[in-house]
This record gives structure tokens, sequence and C-alpha cells, in this order.
């Protein structure tokens, strides 16, 4: 007890004191990995298991999590060492919808999305950690949620896939979600796509204010990065390019997410595969909110990554795990610092120290995790209790 309780103070400490760097980073080229130290030892296992898949934890210790298909939400108070399960009334109901999204600007804060039909959707929202919910019955599907804040926010709703190309339409709330404008939309038989193609796969939407977004996906082209930037909340956009970016002409991109660290400072992951069956994943950043972007460096065979500022990130894969302190122009293997018996998932770095990591003893159903911490930036983990309090005081109110 006296060993957690150190743990979490310690946590607590980091999230509160230790602040976002927001210098830029060097754009040289990218040495060769760091190996890692040989004096961490290997962190002890969790006894809780739990469907835990993915967090999203704050400075303060309140947070959100969800199950690996987002049938189930869970609300955090002490920095995940507690989780009370908040699923919103509408969603227990297992195979029904078409499909959930969510979005957390903070802990308290929470934003789902069910589409129901091809052409409706359930919308809940929360302003107190998923204890309240209020339901709202939208006439569009449901696609990836942007929240600004509490009363702000964006949904891509996503008409369809066909031939290579997404149709998408993109609305706008300024009061929480009860009401929605629509802003921009694909029309199939109008040509002018006001500068977001029809064509290429939209993994990625996310607003850095209120009226500055982005859209990143995949396209089958060589030498080309699929990023779309709009300066006037979604009505046009403009495509959005990583200077010094070192792909040659054989190489197709993806971006599969952009790491948002404040309103003006972003880290783009721009993924690729090479010849030899590797992918790599190059690093890109911006302080003028996304008006330019500039190349960093580069990382081999990432499965996933977080960064918690500007400058530091951790990055899993292939058994591997690395940190970098200076934007992703160096990392250094930390994996005698991971957890053993376990497989990594999931990540999520709160700051410059603070973060949380899950994994599983189970990869292929993903329901039996462990939730680890780390105040070092990912050079090793220490397990939090993570137990799982199921809520009988849950209201949705329409």
């Amino acid at each position: 007890m006296i060993k957690k309780r150190l743990i979490l103070t310690l946590i607590a400490a980091l999230a509160l004191l230790t602040g976002c760097v927001r210098t830029s980073p060097a754009t040289t080229s990218t040495p060769e990995p760091t190996q890692p130290a040989t004096n961490n030892s290997p962190t002890s296992t969790p006894t809780h298991l739990s469907p835990l898949y993915k967090s999203h934890i704050f400075v303060g210790g309140h947070g959100w999590a969800s199950n690996v298909d987002q049938t189930i939400f869970y609300n955090t108070r002490n920095f995940g060492e507690h989780w009370l399960t908040v699923t919103p009334a509408g969603l227990v109901t297992e195979g029904s919808g078409w499909g959930t999204a969510s979005s957390f600007p903070n802990g308290d804060i929470g934003w789902i999305c069910r589409s129901e039909t091809e052409s409706s959707a359930s919308f809940y929202t929360s302003t107190d950690g998923g204890r309240e919910w209020q339901t709202t019955d939208l006439d569009f599907p449901c696609g990836q949620i942007s929240v600004i804040n509490a009363d702000e926010g964006y949904i891509l709703s996503d008409q369809g896939v066909a031939a290579g190309s997404q149709f998408v339409s993109l609305y706008h709330t300024a009061d929480g979600g009860k009401t929605w404008d629509l802003r921009f939309e694909h029309d199939p038989a109008d040509p002018d796509d006001h500068g977001l193609p029809t064509g290429g796969m939209k993994n990625y939407f996310g607003f850095l204010g209120s009226n500055i977004g982005l859209v990143g996906g995949y396209v089958p082209v060589s030498g080309s990065v699929y990023l779309y930037r709009t300066v006037d909340g979604g009505t046009s956009w403009i495509q959005s390019e990583c200077q010094n970016l070192p792909l040659d002409e054989n190489q197709e991109t993806s971006i599969d997410k952009i790491i948002r660290i404040n309103a003006t400072t972003a880290v783009l992951p721009v993924r690729s595969y090479l010849a030899n069956g590797n992918s790599v994943t190059y690093f890109c950043s911006t302080t003028d909110a996304a008006d330019s972007w500039q190349y960093v460096g580069m990382l081999e065979n990432v499965e996933f990554l977080d960064f918690g500022s500007q400058l530091t990130g951790v990055a899993y894969g292939q058994g591997k795990m690395f940190h970098t302190s200076d934007g992703g122009l160096t990392w250094t293997e930390t994996t005698l610092g991971l957890p053993p018996a376990v497989t990594p998932i999931s990540l999520d770095m709160i700051n410059d120290l603070a973060g949380f990591l899950i994994a599983t003893i189970t990869p292929e159903t993903l329901v039996d995790n462990r939730i680890y911490m780390t105040g070092n930036n990912g050079k090793d983990w220490q397990p939090i209790p993570g137990n799982i309090i199921e809520s009988t005081n849950m209201n949705s109110t329409p």
C-alpha cells in the first residue's frame, strides 16, 4: 500500500510540475537509435486484469478509457488506480449500431457518437466524467470527432467509400452537440471538392483550434503525403507539406494520427513501407498551427507511439520500445524497462515525463490487460492497480 501511494504521489507531482517543451527540434539527418542501457530491470506485474484498451489521462489525474471495440467506457479520478464504468445507457446493447467514435479533450468532458443507420446516429455528451450523459439524435452518421471545448467541436461524417475514394461531410456545433451546422460536404454531382479530394482514405481528422483543422490519410500515389489543412472552420482546404521529408519517388505514405500539443504545436508521424519489407515512420513538427511542417527524424518498424510534448515521445514496435527527447531526431532503446510477460498495445503520454502504457496477456482478444505508468518518458514502467468499479448510478438524459 505504501509503495502504491508513493507511485501515485510521484506521478501526480510529475503531471502538475512538468510543462510541455515548446522549442523547435533540430532538422538534421537522423543517427541510428541508441542501444539500451543495461541498468534497467524488468518491471513487476500487477495482479488486476481488465478490458482497458486505450486510455486518455490528463494532468490532475482525471481521465477516460475504453475497451477495444468501444462498447464500454471508463473514467478515473486518480491517475488510473481505479476506473468507474460510465458507459452511456444507449451503448449497452451489443450487436446494434454501425460503429462508435469518441473524443475526450480533458478528464471530465466526453463526446461519444454511435451511428445507428447510414443516415442517423446517437450522440452522447458528458461534462462530469460520465456520471451524467446528455443524448442527442443526429440526422447524419458518425465519423471522427474533434472537441475544442465543452461547447465547440466537429464531426467528420463518413458518407461512404468506393474505388479508392472516401466521401465525407463536416459538421460543427457551438452548443455542446445539441445542434449542428453543415460546414462542408462532398457532392457526387459536383466536381468542386473545395480543396479536400474525394480520393484517398481519411484516416485522421482533428482541429488545433476553433478554425484550423487537419485531415490526413492514405492515397496510392508514390512520393506524396495525404495531408490537408483548413483555416476557415472546414469550408475550404489546401494541401499541406512537410519540408525536407526524405521520400523517394517509389514510396507511398500513410498518416494515421497527428499529435496535438497545443493550438499551434503538433507532431506529424508519416508512415511508409520500404522495399525490404520494413516500415519507417518519419516525424515532422509544426509550431505555427500547421502552416508549415519541418522534417525532424525517423524510426523503423513503429507499431504505435505518442508524444507528451513537441520534443519528448515514446514509440513501440516489434517487441522494442524507444524514447526521444529531441522531437524524433534521435531515439534511444528502452526495451529493458518494459514490464515482463505482456504485450504492449497502447500509449498515452501526458507531458515530458509522465505517461501510461496498456499491455495485454491475450493479444488475440485484447481483453485481459494491465496498465502501467512511467515518470521518465518511457525508460521504465511501474504497475497501476487499474481496478474496475461497476457504476450503479449512470444516467442518460435526453
